[in-house]
């Protein structure tokens, strides 16, 4: 993975007691303290040309908490991920063209390329990016539903990772993945995903960087 601006920041908390996960979306364009220029105000997007650690940390600042760990992922591995655990059913409030792919109103099973052209979208999705941010975390919970709903997909785990070499990185240890896995494999508990958004207005102002 290359250092590059953060197209999605997007916080889970995951209670694996409760088997619970909230999700909460933060637009790229929101107008932060940057740490990496002493606080000087910048969009969120550019802490990532910073690194994970720097987006992390405008992240703490932002929400006055402590991130444990962290997932990141870029374009390829996203479709890659998609595909490899057989694609999504996603529902869409709204019809709209998404790049190459037509959204319908209602389910779509969506490949990989497809699902990355809709959590993309912002400029013909209603509310923008806050829109966006909304099909994003959709997307997050369709996966996380596919691959909770039957010990097929789950068991591949191991496949699925290496398949996503070179692409995606995380703070959690192998052994963490492992041990959340067998969990489920063990009980196969359903989870209760609920998805937030924090919002606020226009504006066009100097940047950090």
């Amino acid at each position: 993975l290359t250092v590059s601006r953060s197209d999605v920041n997007i916080l889970m908390v995951v209670n694996p007691v409760t088997k619970q996960v909230l999700l909460l979306n933060t637009p790229r364009d929101y107008y932060v303290p940057n740490p990496a220029g002493n606080g000087a105000l910048d969009k969120l997007t550019h802490c990532g040309l910073y690194g994970v650690d720097c987006s992390m940390e405008a992240l703490e600042d932002l929400y006055d908490i402590k991130i444990q760990h962290y997932g990141q992922i870029n374009f390829t591995g996203f479709e890659t991920l998609i595909d490899a655990v057989g694609g999504v059913t996603i529902y869409s409030d709204q019809s709209f063209t998404a790049r190459e792919t037509f959204i319908q109103k209602g389910e779509n099973f969506l490949n990989g390329t497809q699902a990355l052209d809709f959590a993309r979208e912002r400029y013909h999705v209603s509310g923008g990016d806050n829109g966006r941010g909304k099909n994003q975390m959709k997307v997050i919970t369709a996966v996380i539903k596919k691959m909770t709903s039957g010990t097929t997909i789950i068991s591949k785990y191991s496949s699925i990772m290496d398949s996503l070499k070179g692409t995606f990185t995380t703070s959690l240890e192998m052994s963490d993945i492992s041990s959340l896995v067998k969990m489920q494999l063990n009980d196969m508990a359903s989870w209760d995903i609920q998805s937030f958004a924090v919002f606020g207005t226009g504006g066009s102002e100097t940047t950090f960087s």
